[in-house]
């Protein structure tokens, strides 16, 4: 994470503390979550993007066997640390997972005990916005953070931290 916030865009940062800049009380923030777990790992990708449009992505391989279900978790929970940690008031979270925004609105149960403890830490995180709403959106309307985890969950061995992205024309 502090790797992460070093990284952040300067127009983000003022006085070496993470602010945002101009905060209106209407502001809301929106988080799109996505996780993947497959043979060759497990990672996540998440976009928080400013209500001015400026996009924070973050891609995160998990170094520990894990459920779709639980990297879906793992990663609305670091967009929500993130999302706290740079004083975040208004946020809406887009999911394309079923299980995780039914189990955060209350219209499912989380049964099993892992589901269960990730659904607390979730409902914990979630008490730190003035608004939170969560809402499952189809696949398709989540393609950036579905290509961070991918990326992170079936390339992690093959390059170093930082990736280089350069555009030829």
């Amino acid at each position: 994470m502090a790797d992460f916030l070093l990284e952040l865009p300067s127009d983000m940062i003022k006085k070496g503390e993470t602010t945002i800049t101009k905060r209106d009380e209407d502001e809301v923030w929106e988080l799109y979550t996505d996780g993947a777990s497959s043979e060759e790992g497990a990672g996540i990708g998440l976009l928080l993007v400013s209500p001015n449009g400026k996009e924070i992505t973050y891609a995160i391989w998990l170094n520990f066997a894990t459920s779709n279900n639980e990297a879906e978790y793992e990663t609305l929970l670091a967009g929500l640390r993130l999302a706290k940690s740079i004083d975040v008031q208004r946020l809406t979270a887009y999911v394309d997972s079923q299980l995780v925004a039914s189990q955060l609105n209350g219209s499912f149960e989380a049964r099993d005990a892992s589901m269960q403890k990730y659904l607390e830490l979730a409902k914990l995180l979630v008490q730190n916005f003035v608004v939170f709403e969560i809402t499952q959106i189809p696949c398709n309307r989540n393609k950036k953070a579905d290509a961070l985890s991918e990326l992170s969950s079936l390339l992690y061995d093959h390059f170093s931290k930082k990736v280089m992205v350069e555009v030829l024309e």
